[in-house]
């Protein structure tokens, strides 16, 4: 008995240490799999791209899908509800020195003045109405009123004539022998416009990722090369990386290009997506009675669609050459396999040279998010491009940040538009300060026009209503003596949801139609006319004093 004791002792204490040390395999193992799968020790530089490109398609795609449904929900009550909105614009101060005294007077009184606009839609209803309020020295001075809907517009000016005028598209044949001008059955609405065009995300990710694996199963292994020590800085921001570049021969950009155009020329799925918003857009325009060009045949149209890819297959069948020069396409790809810049370039046709004609930079690093994207021309990069450039940090509900667009030609800024902003977000009001500078110049004109400004903002919302004001002002830096020295200004407004609206009844008692009136009914009309603006200059008697010649 003693004997088979010792001998079973040995086994339980080796087995413990046994499963102990089988466990830290595991987990040792497990680890470096991870890490080589993180550092993609076993992976292609090939396999390593495609995987960059799928990871940054799928941000962007996500990118894109939460700024939409932020749009979407954003302009859902506008769209689904009638809307009340009342807007003001007041402290009019226009900075110019002009030698006419009349018009002087004009400058003094916009400081006194106040604009009252109301607006009334219901996208549901196609119908919408109005009016708007000039305010002087805080009397109300004249009123214009509107309405319209689909084939309905009018309006009237009540301090001058106390009915409305009014255009009914149903009497659009007389009213074209009156005006000259050929009048649509109905006016169309944002909404229309919007379901004939809207597509769907899905709808696009399923036609564009056959062409996706295409070009993934066309690259060949020896077209892209990986440096794996590289580096990227921008901004302040540095990370290690890796620099992929993606090589493509005039013979295999050509190949891949064919490849591209021959599967799209066949693409059912592709011409059906597009001539589906072609239909829709040219039957909605002919539906509506606008002038367009007569709607081609499905048929023609895809012959029209066969011709431009077999044009572009000609082309690139004739276009052939011997030169050196490649396009290459430099990537730095940080340890997430998330791009982090982007450069499209000719090598020149003795391969030698570097022709940038695209590059950009995104990357998000906690907060901090940048975007460049620049467009340049190959043959002088330095001296002629189109670059936007978006910069924010974002902490405890505060962003801040700048955005920049510049377009130059022949080293010369034509366009330079910087800003920097300091938006805030609090419940359920967000505020924000934006202060630029422009600066714009044609070839009409030797010197460019340069201002700065200001904008202050802020709007408050709730499930019934938005309410929002601001403050604008700009100064124009060396203002040519025709021009003002200055503008500001200041907004007001408030929409409200749901609140029903509705257009007036068109009657002989309470409106003139602009088809059926008669000569002697303008002469009574110019007559009322005549007289309410007679009645309206005794009213304000000191106003008119001021611009009476001296």
């Amino acid at each position: 008995m003693e004997t088979a004791t010792n001998m079973t002792t040995p086994r339980k204490s080796y087995k413990k240490p046994l499963l102990i040390v089988g466990v830290a395999a595991v987990v040792v193992l497990g680890g470096l799999g991870t890490a080589y799968a993180k550092l993609d020790l076993f992976k292609s530089a090939k396999t390593i791209y495609l995987q960059s490109e799928t990871e940054s398609m799928l941000k962007f795609s996500d990118n894109i899908s939460q700024a939409y449904g932020k749009y979407e929900d954003y302009m859902k009550p506008y769209l689904e509800k009638p809307v009340h909105s009342t807007t003001e614009l007041s402290d009019i101060n226009l900075d110019a020195t002009i030698p006419d005294p009349q018009a002087q007077k004009v400058l003094e009184l916009l400081k006194s003045a106040k604009l009252v606009m109301q607006s009334n839609m219901d996208e549901q209803k196609h119908q919408q109405s109005g009016n708007v309020e000039v305010h002087l020295k805080d009397k109300k001075l004249a009123t214009l009123e509107y309405f319209m809907n689909d084939a309905l517009v009018g309006f009237r000016l009540p301090e001058f004539y106390s009915k409305y005028g009014y255009v009914d598209l149903k009497d659009r044949e007389a009213l074209q022998q009156k005006l000259g001008q050929e009048l649509p059955k109905r006016f169309l609405t944002y909404n229309d416009l919007y379901n004939a065009v809207s597509i769907k995300q899905d709808e696009v990710k399923s036609i564009l990722t056959p062409y996706a694996l295409l070009y993934a199963n066309s690259l060949k292994d020896s077209q892209v090369t990986i440096n794996k020590d590289a580096s990227f800085s921008e901004e302040g921001f540095q990370a290690s990386g890796r620099e992929v570049t993606v090589s493509f021969t005039e013979e295999e950009a050509r190949t891949l290009a064919t490849q591209l155009a021959e599967k799209a020329k066949a693409d059912q799925k592709l011409f059906d997506f597009i001539y589906t918003r072609y239909h829709n857009v040219s039957t909605l325009m002919k539906d509506s009675g606008y002038e367009v060009e007569e709607e081609l045949s499905k048929e023609e149209f895809k012959k029209n669609y066969d011709k431009g890819f077999d044009d572009m297959l000609a082309d690139l069948k004739e276009n052939t050459s011997t030169s050196k020069e490649q396009l290459k396409m430099v990537l730095l790809i940080d340890n997430d396999h998330q791009i982090l810049s982007r450069k499209l370039l000719f090598t020149g046709e003795k391969g030698n040279e570097e022709q940038v004609f695209w590059n950009n930079v995104a990357y998000t690093n906690g907060g901090d998010s940048y975007y460049r994207y620049s467009m340049l021309n190959p043959e002088d990069a330095k001296n002629s491009e189109l670059s936007v450039t978006y910069k924010a940090s974002e902490k405890s509900g505060k962003t801040t940040g700048n955005v920049g667009v510049v377009i130059k030609e022949e080293a010369k800024n034509t366009l330079d538009f910087k800003t920097n902003f300091e938006t805030t977000k609090e419940d359920k009001k967000e505020s924000g300060t934006y202060n630029f500078t422009l600066s714009f110049q044609d070839e009409f004109e030797p010197q460019p026009v340069s201002l700065s400004g200001s904008v202050a903002v802020s709007e408050t919302k709730t499930d019934s209503s938005v309410d929002s004001e601001g403050t604008v002002k700009l100064t124009f830096d060396n203002p040519t003596p025709d021009m003002p020295k200055g503008l500001s200004f200041k907004l007001k407004s408030k929409a409200e949801f749901g609140k029903p609206l509705e257009i007036p009844a068109m009657s002989a008692d309470n409106s003139i139609n602009f088809a059926t009136v008669t000569d002697e009914q303008m002469m009574g009309i110019q007559q009322e006319v005549g007289i309410a603006a007679q009645k309206f200059m005794e009213e304000n008697a000191e106003l008119v004093q001021q611009f009476m010649m001296p």
